[in-house]
């Protein structure tokens, strides 16, 4: 896929779930394994320690809403009110698994994702926000966008930073579009730390939607989402060190988030990368770089890696398109 050298305003991203833990199946035989053990225990007395048994279970099941399965777990180990408690948690746990499969088909299942659908609404009505995520993007896929923004709202409500994040993009898309709802949600999320709210947020300071235009502060956010691992936002960082914008300009600094992007898949900055490779003279490596922008579709990086390619000996012309061969993007949040 092509990334825009810049945000206009169709630039956005896909909605995003949290990824599913991958617990051992006999984790929840365990905690059921235990339950003597842990009826057999005396109760603490206040001398001996916090009785967590008299926290208030609708505040623990909100809390505990977007729980991933090894930290479910462990909570419902604290006492037996909080395992009780927690039961239709872990419930909606098993239930997601269940719908991940059926929507990856993975485990020995097919690709179903009216069963998956069906899994993760039974997750939602156990209060789970991971489920409430993927159901709202099956909706959403759909067509279903009131239906979707119905579980991105009560996802979000619960402290989800996913929920938060979708529905903010869900307001960027919907009609008609809420600008303003959407920068509330998005902050939310920013501020917790997830990265792909913090790109989106910055976007919408760039473009000025449901805020004053604000280039220093879209360049904050691009990097700190650039800091937390999103491709997208290491590039523009990279732009905004380069030109000066929103940032104090910095050669040493582009050049940083910008290999960092092409590193990670960019196809851009991947072109930008090798056509900087090349006006220093490192022929080898820029040719590497112009060929995996090439094979993404870059056409501009045809041209100029021809050129070079021309001037490089058979052996090198092999050697650095085997290296391109080998290639394997760094990791990174999106």
């Amino acid at each position: 896929m092509k990334q825009k050298t810049w945000p206009d305003r169709s630039d956005g991203v896909r909605f995003t779930a949290f990824p599913l833990s991958k617990p051992n199946d006999n984790e929840e035989n365990i905690i059921l394994s235990r339950r003597s053990k842990i009826g057999s225990k005396p109760s603490l007395s206040p001398t001996d320690g916090p009785d967590f048994s008299a926290f208030p279970f609708d505040i623990l099941t909100k809390i505990a809403a977007s729980f991933n399965f090894p930290n479910l777990l462990a909570a419902s180990l604290v006492c037996r009110s909080w395992r009780d408690a927690l039961r239709p948690l872990r419930e909606a746990m098993m239930l997601l698994r269940y719908g991940k499969r059926f929507k990856h088909g993975r485990g020995g299942v097919r690709r179903n994702l009216d069963k998956a659908l069906d899994s993760f609404l039974k997750g939602a009505a156990r209060g789970s926000t991971l489920a409430m995520v993927d159901a709202g993007l099956i909706y959403w896929e759909r067509g279903l966008k009131e239906e979707a923004i119905a579980l991105y709202q009560k996802a979000a409500a619960l402290g989800d930073p996913a929920g938060q994040c979708n529905l903010g993009i869900s307001y960027l898309h919907a009609q008609p579009q809420n600008h303003k709802e959407a920068v509330k949600w998005l902050h939310q999320a920013s501020i917790g730390g997830y990265t792909r709210a913090q790109y989106q947020l910055a976007l919408c300071s760039h473009q000025g939607l449901g805020v004053h235009r604000n280039l220093y502060e879209a360049a904050k956010w691009y990097l700190k989402a650039a800091e937390g691992g999103y491709v997208r936002a290491m590039y523009n960082a990279s732009l905004c060190y380069s030109s000066g914008v929103g940032l104090s300009q910095s050669r040493r600094q582009a050049r940083k988030w910008m290999r960092r992007a092409a590193d990670r898949g960019h196809s851009k900055a991947q072109f930008e990368h090798g056509l900087a490779l090349f006006s220093e003279g490192e022929m080898m490596k820029a040719v590497v770089y112009l060929e995996l922008a090439t094979r993404s579709g870059e056409t501009a990086a045809t041209h100029v890696k021809n050129v070079i390619l021309q001037q490089l000996s058979a052996t090198s012309r092999e050697q650095a398109l085997l290296l391109a061969d080998n290639w394997r993007a760094l990791p990174s949040s999106r």
